[in-house]
């Protein structure tokens, strides 16, 4: 195809039966992959390392992962406890990148990966296992399809540039993005926060599109409506990650979406859930009052670090005037502004890592993980590319989908209780925690449950003994039970309340327990 004239959507959906998952999108939990990272679908001895294939310069290209290596290790990722997956873009891109984003043919897969058939097929077996898949879409640029007579300009107040020319003749596809006149042609963003330059700058080389009110804005919308209607209509795919929505005006993207639920629905699609990477506040978040769900970096930046370290501030886990959903995560692929990028495994001991993947579990929202991160990969460079590791030796005969490593195994089980406790619908509030020996210890209350939990971990490598004044009073005629302890026992423990203090609660080192704090008062 070279058009969007080309697209027969009746043609595709006649008489189609598009899969519905009778499961609510709240008590997903997700997992993230790199199409060209993840498996290349060869027969592999698989090894047991928290260290992922490539070198820094061989992270820096492509790795030959495809679309049949993900089909493969489909029960890898379910049996984990996996519900969903969302995959990076996998059209086809400019030869030199490997992670999907600078496309350059919006219609076709990228051949390195697979085909169509074979994408078709991952989303068929997916839903076989009950498992939904989520496609991360490309709304705001291209790739790197064409050039500027300056060399890498940068945005200066709203100036446009000269153009020099296509890099290919017959590209981008469809063809009604290869006209300068679809493009804002403003040079590289400098100020990612400020308005209009964030909605009208080139991230990097990708070439920055036109998504005004005018009249190119709406032809640029109708040909992206017209290109993800396609690949929805195609795979029955179960939603949409929309990349770099923050560079997206709010009303083209909430009409963006509305036209694809309205697709979906029409063709007997229900809840196609659509989620957006926006790198801000929440208050820009509630800008795009169209979406289903929103990648929580509030959460990344702010509460992360004080779930693994004794501070003063409190975890807290905002919400947002929106009924959108949070998609909360550890590690992500993409960590603009950090000199250094790293995965969270690299920066703890195994101890706070697997106390870390605990209470990420027991946390509202959906929990998204990040690939690698089951087997406790250990990624850190200077380029975004090194926290990009291989799961596979794209020049050798091995690959690390250990079943029985101890992260992997943490976080099926954990995802078990998840699912059994109706954690998804949690309020997590921290608690005051007294520490009678030296110590170290976090305390989150989660109500807004059957029965209310308190979670409690101790960060430090002695036995602890603690009181833990509850963020909200108790009902005091309920008997505490420790559902969990680093051994995985179920423990039955008769400890005092005073007020609103549970007093004297003793931790191992580096314990993980759960105790069951019955009906709030």
């Amino acid at each position: 195809m070279e058009s969007i004239k080309d697209i027969q959507l009746a043609a595709i959906t006649n008489d189609k039966i598009y899969w519905n998952c009778s499961r609510p999108i709240q008590e997903e939990c997700m997992y993230f992959l790199l199409i060209d990272r993840f498996h290349d679908g060869k027969e592999r001895t698989t090894t047991t390392s928290q260290v992922g294939y490539g070198s820094a310069e061989e992270l820096q290209r492509r790795c030959k992962g495809t679309l049949r290596g993900i089909i493969k290790q489909l029960e890898y990722i379910s049996e984990m406890g996996m519900t969903s997956i969302w995959l990076n873009p996998f059209q086809q891109n400019n030869f030199e990148s490997y992670h999907g984003y600078a496309i350059e043919n919006f219609l076709e897969v990228d051949k390195e990966w697979g085909t169509k058939d074979d994408l078709i097929e991952l989303v068929t077996k997916a839903h076989a296992l009950n498992m939904r898949v989520f496609f991360d879409v490309v709304l705001n640029h291209t790739g790197d399809n064409w050039s500027y007579i300056k060399n890498q300009p940068v945005y200066q107040k709203g100036k446009t540039y000269t153009t020099k020319s296509w890099r290919y003749s017959d590209k981008p596809i469809p063809s009604e993005l290869r006209n300068f006149n679809c493009y804002n042609r403003k040079g590289r963003i400098k100020d990612w926060e400020a308005i209009p330059e964030t909605w009208e700058g080139d991230i990097y080389e990708l070439k920055d599109l036109i998504q005004d009110a005018s009249s190119q804005g709406d032809s640029n919308l109708e040909v992206m409506v017209a290109i993800y209607s396609y690949w929805f209509a195609l795979t029955d795919c179960d939603g949409f990650r929309i990349d770099a929505a923050k560079h997206i005006p709010p009303n083209w993207l909430n009409t963006f979406i509305e036209e694809i639920k309205r697709l979906a629905l029409g063709v007997g699609k229900k809840n196609f859930f659509i989620f957006a990477e926006i790198i801000s506040n929440l208050s820009v978040v509630e800008k795009y009052k169209a979406i289903d769900g929103y990648l929580d970096f509030d959460f990344y930046f702010t509460s992360v670090d004080r779930l693994l370290h004794k501070n003063e501030k409190q975890i807290g886990i905002h919400q947002t005037s929106l009924d959108a959903i949070p998609i909360r995560f550890l590690d992500n692929h993409d960590q603009i502004g950090q000199k250094i990028k790293r995965r969270i495994a690299s920066n703890t001991n195994k101890s706070q890592f697997l106390n870390l993947l605990k209470v990420f579990l027991m946390m509202p929202g959906v929990p998204c993980i990040y690939y690698g991160t089951e087997q406790g990969l250990k990624g850190k460079g200077k380029n975004d590319s090194a926290i990009r590791e291989c799961m596979f030796d794209p020049f050798g005969s091995t690959d690390v989908f250990n079943k029985e490593s101890v992260f992997y195994k943490t976080i099926k089980q954990f995802s078990k209780f998840r699912e059994e406790w109706g954690m998804q619908l949690g309020i997590v509030e921290s608690c005051i925690v007294e520490h009678l020996y030296k110590g170290d210890c976090i305390a989150l209350q989660i109500s807004n449950l059957t029965q209310s939990k308190l979670v409690l971990y101790n960060l430090n490598s002695e036995n602890e003994l603690v009181n833990v004044k509850l963020a909200r009073p108790m009902s005091r005629n309920n008997k505490l039970v420790v559902y969990l302890s680093a051994d995985s026992k179920c423990l039955i423990a008769d400890l005092k309340v005073e007020g609103d203090t549970i007093t004297r609660i003793p931790i191992a080192p580096n314990d993980f327990i759960v105790l069951d704090i019955g009906m709030l008062a």
